[in-house]
């Protein structure tokens, strides 16, 4: 058996290693993607909470992203070799019935565990988190009608290939928490971001401004002429109130000690 030290981000996981069988996916394949096929837009669907929980299926998706789906991590918190960014895997996998997202979470650790060889432990960096809270002026957001069906257009999707450009962005969420909408800012500010608004329930919203050649997460829209647009953080206040406040500390990240090619 393999032993790997436990890590805790927002929840306890574990390295993969000593998982039980009634653990496992049913049955799982990962192929190599061949450079022609490696232009294909990289994303996965299915999996517990999804239309079709029965059934993983990702495309042209780098390991890298892969163990951050596994352990539930942000890009700013994983550290790994260059192949794992650039190598690119197509990956179906079957789900017993009744799986839960943490138990899914388990397994697909246990399955990079066993065909990649993936060994990993925790080191705390030096950096900084956001901290999200209500601005002066009161929270501007609408809650979502019940029975609303969330829509999330980043989960599991990598940002798309090409030169970085600076662009104006606007994105529409449905039916999302506070810490989904936390989530999603940290995503695009490549730094961890707490919630600390004391809001419950979901909420729908709009949100428009100037992204970092990095930014992502909805359609770019035509810029006027002479208009600088809005930071994403004024955008946050200005458009939903809330407000981000960066505090320094320190920031856990997984870095990858051995994975192996297939």
């Amino acid at each position: 058996m393999r032993r790997y030290r436990s890590i805790r981000f927002a929840a306890v996981v574990a390295i993969a290693g000593g998982i039980a069988a009634s653990q496992d996916f049913e049955a799982a394949t990962i192929k190599p993607v061949a450079p022609p096929e490696s232009r294909t837009r990289p994303g996965c669907t299915g999996g517990p909470g999804t239309r079709d929980p029965g059934l993983l299926t990702c495309e042209n998706f780098s390991l890298s992203f892969l163990v951050m789906m596994a352990y539930n991590l942000r890009s700013f918190q994983f550290s790994g070799p260059g192949w794992m960014d650039t190598e690119r895997y197509h990956v179906a996998a079957r789900i017993p019935a009744g799986t839960t997202l943490p138990q899914f979470r388990t397994m697909l650790q246990h399955l990079l565990a066993d065909r990649f060889h993936l060994a990993a432990h925790t080191k705390s960096i030096e950096g900084g988190a956001y901290e999200l809270t209500v601005a002066s002026g009161g929270a501007e957001l609408a809650k979502s009608p019940e029975g609303a069906e969330a829509q999330d257009p980043t989960v599991w999707m990598p940002p798309p290939a090409g030169p970085p450009i600076r662009t104006r962005v606007s994105r529409r969420a449905v039916n999302q928490s506070m810490a989904a909408i936390a989530m999603f800012l940290a995503d695009q500010l490549g730094r961890p971001v707490k919630d600390a608004t004391g809001l419950t329930g979901s909420y729908d919203y709009t949100l428009t401004w100037m992204a970092d050649p990095a930014g992502r997460g909805g359609p770019a829209v035509d810029v006027p002429e002479g208009d600088p647009g809005s930071t994403l953080e004024q955008a946050v206040r200005d458009q939903l109130g809330l407000r981000l406040t960066l505090r320094k500390g320190p920031v856990e990240i997984l870095v990858v000690d051995r994975a192996e090619k297939l």
